[in-house]
């Protein structure tokens, strides 16, 4: 059964491949990232406890749905003649506003971070009682905590619109260095990974990156991911040698992506109650608990399931399965069809689009760890509107 879940996933990663896309469209990324899942996990299954054959079948199921929606997407067709009506530009003077804010509430996030940490946050001992702090004991930094996702906008557009002379290199390098200190200041490594993506993406699709500066960008994502698993714990140690460090770094990240998998089928076998909105339809509630109508939404960060390597990671399907039981596993197959749509959008050269395109690929390549879109729907609009914002349409004159 495995085996044909992998053929099949590598079924629709070779079709989208064949049928030529484009460059990073959401059914090749799709496709690719599920196939390594299930290819590393028939590699290191003898690690983890086995998975029922009933789990297998809904994910293979899933993967064919998958790919009956790739058969209706058609190539980007290009108008030869067509000359676009409207010009995207950024938006200048609110550009540097933002950017002027940014660099202000640096300082002050750092200060509240220190506090909650009680002492020096560059140290394991200080970083880990941060992050401690933000995901066990519900501390925040209060109204900056807006100034994360939008320093991650800014650094998107920074360095896009950089490559198109309309920033200057020194401007988008410090609204990028600002963009990766807020980052930090959030102590996940997604954070990083989510400021990678939206600065990536945007030159890829538009064919403004090299497979080499790619590459050499991926290498310094690993070397932050090793650092932060370095401050908090998790793999590596200050006390172990480098070689060891390495090793259990490796060993750390092979169970951070395969381990979800597997947590999911554990609840697939156990789950009876279904919750039915509770968890995908968190914003909503939270918006109608705020005003005393509904109770308060359950919470994001979950009990640890024992793979046995320990994990509170399930995938995107979860809060669905959790929510609507097996028919949840085919709800995020509706987000791919909006993928492919903004996708489209992008590659008709709309500037607007290819940022909210690099925005929209988080979710889809953290869909093998848990579910971003209906969970962080707050942080979506955010980032929206600010690529509204600092980015404007104006019309040609023909």
């Amino acid at each position: 059964m495995l085996t044909l879940l992998i053929l099949v996933s590598l079924t629709g990663f070779l079709m989208s491949k064949y049928r030529k896309l484009g460059a990073f469209n959401p059914f090749t990324l799709f496709f690719g990232l599920w196939s390594a899942i299930f290819i590393a996990y028939s590699f290191f299954q003898d690690i983890y406890y086995p998975v029922s054959s009933e789990y297998l079948l809904i994910q293979i199921c899933v993967q064919l749905g998958a790919l009956f929606l790739m058969l209706f997407a058609r190539p980007p067709v290009y108008l030869p003649n067509a000359a676009p009506l409207f010009v995207y530009k950024v938006n200048k003077p609110v550009f540097f506003v933002v950017q002027l804010i940014l660099l202000i509430g640096l300082p002050l996030i750092y200060q509240r971070a220190t506090d909650l940490a009680g002492g020096n946050i560059f140290t394991s001992i200080g970083y880990t009682r941060l992050r401690y702090a933000f995901n066990m004991e519900g501390a925040s930094v209060g109204f900056l905590r807006y100034f994360t996702p939008l320093s991650f906008v800014a650094s998107a557009i920074a360095v896009y619109f950089a490559s198109k002379k309309q920033i200057s290199k020194f401007s988008a390098l410090l609204t990028v260095f600002s963009g990766l200190c807020y980052a930090f200041l959030a102590t996940g490594r997604t954070f990083f990974l989510l400021i990678f993506i939206l600065i990536v993406v945007p030159l890829a699709v538009s064919g403004k990156i090299k497979a080499k500066t790619m590459a050499l960008l991926g290498a310094l994502l690993m070397s932050v991911f090793f650092l932060i698993a370095w401050l908090t714990s998790k793999g590596t140690s200050v006390n172990a040698s480098f070689g060891e460090n390495v090793a259990g770094f490796v060993d750390s990240m092979q169970s951070y992506l395969v381990a979800p998998f597997v947590a999911l089928s554990m609840l697939f076998d156990k789950l009876t109650n279904m919750h039915y909105g509770d968890y995908s339809l968190r914003f909503v509630l939270s918006l109608l608990s705020s005003q005393g109508l509904t109770d308060p939404p359950a919470p994001i960060v979950k009990g640890y399931q024992f793979t046995p390597i320990p994990t509170n990671l399930y995938t995107v399907y979860e809060v669905y399965f959790r929510d609507f039981g097996v028919f949840g596993f085919f709800i995020p197959l509706i987000f791919l069809p909006m993928h492919w749509i903004i996708y489209k959008m992008a590659r008709y050269k709309n500037d607007f689009f290819v940022i909210i395109y690099a925005i929209s690929v988080y979710p889809l390549l953290t869909q093998i760890l848990q579910d971003q879109y209906m969970t962080l729907i707050s942080t979506w609009i955010q980032m929206a509107l600010a690529c509204i914002l600092l980015i404007k349409k104006d019309r040609l004159r023909l």
